[in-house]
């Protein structure tokens, strides 16, 4: 994998968050916390972007062997906007780490068993594939409430920033 590749990945990633997040800013409270159905395992909108956001800092601080234990809550996060402002720190975070990345240090392992777990490529690619779950249950809820996210396909991120593709 190389680090452009993983690059535009994690861009396509945070641009297809940001059009979730901008769905939710339109809900009220009582609809952004309301339990759903069929339930996900999250029990509502609310709380899946709050687990997607919590997976992506949580991976982010094991690959930095950075302090990342505590858990980001639920009730942290009010509404859209304060998860958006905590995203978008998430977000700079992951590119600003990633844009130091080399192919060398993509295919090497990490933590306390470097040699026999996974690489870093293959981590990123999971944070990036755990969030595009979560994301699409997110984007299935919104649609339920009239305010699909649209297409979060790559191939319409990259015609949107042809400089990437």
């Amino acid at each position: 994998m190389q680090s452009a590749e993983i690059l535009t990945l994690l861009q396509h990633n945070f641009w297809a968050t940001a059009r979730i997040l901008a769905q939710c800013e339109s809900l009220t409270a009582e609809e952004f916390t309301r339990p759903v159905q069929p339930d996900p395992g999250w029990r509502d909108l609310r709380t899946i972007l709050v687990h997607a956001l919590d997976a992506e800092f949580g991976w982010r601080c094991i690959l930095q062997a950075l302090p990342g234990d505590e858990l980001l809550q639920p009730e942290d996060f009010a509404d859209a906007a304060a998860l958006q402002a905590r995203w978008a720190q998430e977000r700079d975070a992951w590119l600003a780490y990633a844009a130091g990345l080399d192919e060398t240090q993509l295919s090497q392992g990490y933590g306390t068993e470097p040699h026999s777990g996974l690489k870093v490529w293959q981590t990123i690619l999971h944070v990036l594939l755990h969030s595009q779950q979560h994301r699409s249950e997110a984007a299935a809820i919104l649609t339920g409430l009239d305010r699909s996210p649209g297409d979060l396909d790559l191939d319409v991120f990259l015609k949107e920033n042809p400089e990437l593709a």
